[in-house]
């Protein structure tokens, strides 16, 4: 009777016992929980990488800036501050100095040009209207000396221009000069010869009205 008594306390278990036993298949939804025990399934990522999250903030910029910019947007838009450095060299001062000189002599021979202008028009209404008491012949000889004398006299201080800017050019094509020098030296020339020019204007306006004077006074 003791032999039976224990042999079924062997085969049936306390429930104690049964209750410190797994269960099977607990986790029945996700058997790969039995597979990893020490590894954790989740999801959805409760902390995203910052990798991901930069990468997808670079995404959306390049989508931002690659949308193109209608020309009005960009109408109004002003360059502010310096985009190059300024050259602060004796050459390159030397260089707006002359500059501004080209830029006053071209004023003055436009007006040197205006008062030929007049003159040549003084002229031709006088030998329009009769030019009394000279009459036209003696008119028309001085309107034309001083229209003769400023077209070919123009052109030969242009042609005069021409070969130091040539001669200068070749120095810095043999690398002897600099751009900057062969600008300078062009400059100044271009220079010297609008004030030539407005020499000559300024003589054949003198040379109209001195001649038409004396034409009248002559007679």
């Amino acid at each position: 009777m003791a032999l039976s008594h224990l042999s079924r306390r062997l085969l049936s278990p306390t429930a104690a016992a049964a209750v410190s036993l797994p269960k099977p298949f607990a986790h029945g939804r996700e058997p790969f929980i039995l597979l990893h025990p020490g590894r954790r399934f989740f999801s959805a990522s409760p902390d995203p990488s910052p990798k991901s999250s930069a990468s997808a903030s670079s995404e959306t910029n390049q989508g931002a800036t690659s949308d193109p910019v209608s020309p009005d947007a960009m109408r109004h838009q002003e360059i502010e501050g310096p985009t190059v450095e300024r050259d602060t060299s004796p050459l390159a001062d030397e260089t707006r100095r002359e500059l501004d000189a080209l830029r006053r002599t071209v004023q003055r021979l436009s007006a040197s040009l205006a008062l030929l202008g007049g003159a040549h028009l003084a002229a031709g209404a006088w030998i329009a209207s009769g030019a009394p008491p000279v009459g036209v012949e003696s008119a028309a000889a001085v309107q034309g000396v001083a229209a003769f004398a400023f077209p070919f006299t123009a052109a030969l201080v242009l042609r005069r221009a021409i070969k130091p800017i040539a001669f200068f050019q070749k120095m810095e094509a043999n690398a002897r000069l600099q751009v900057l020098t062969l600008c300078l030296q062009a400059t100044k020339n271009v220079n010297l010869m609008l004030l030539r020019t407005r020499v000559v204007a300024i003589a054949c306006a003198l040379g109209v009205s001195v001649g038409s004077v004396v034409a009248i006074l002559m007679r």
